[in-house]
């Protein structure tokens, strides 16, 4: 069921699984206020619904935007998931390496308290967080 829905982002939550799918939008640097939002929206979406499962869908997104910038961006992303009961997020990947790198970065470094799995497809990451 579609819980948030804007021009910029879907949140489509499958309570039977207990996972919510987002569809990561594009990101450059005139719409970082936006992004910022988006993603305060998502955290608050997951706390709201006390989701455990988070599938972000990444593939689709560009960054245009510098990886320090980025990096800031995902791990004040990641410090609003740790405010949850959130347990897993599975990530489809993108092709770029700028922000791959930073993903990983944030996650390395932060030391979440929750499982984080990338993957290139949607099956196996479904398979993954409903195991």
């Amino acid at each position: 069921m579609i819980i948030y829905e804007n021009s910029f982002i879907k949140l489509d939550y499958n309570p039977a699984t207990d996972v919510l799918l987002v569809d990561m939008p594009r990101i450059d640097t005139m719409i970082m206020p936006e992004v910022r939002s988006a993603l305060a929206i998502i955290a608050e979406h997951v706390r709201n619904y006390d989701v455990k499962r988070l599938l972000v869908d990444a593939r689709q997104t560009k960054v245009e935007v510098n990886e320090e910038s980025y990096t800031a961006l995902i791990s004040e992303f990641s410090q609003s998931l740790m405010t949850t009961r959130l347990q897993k997020v599975a990530r489809i990947v993108s092709a770029s390496e700028v922000r791959e790198k930073a993903v990983k970065k944030v996650y390395e470094r932060d030391g979440l308290p929750l499982q984080f799995k990338n993957f290139e497809e949607m099956a196996p990451a479904i398979e993954w967080l409903t195991a």
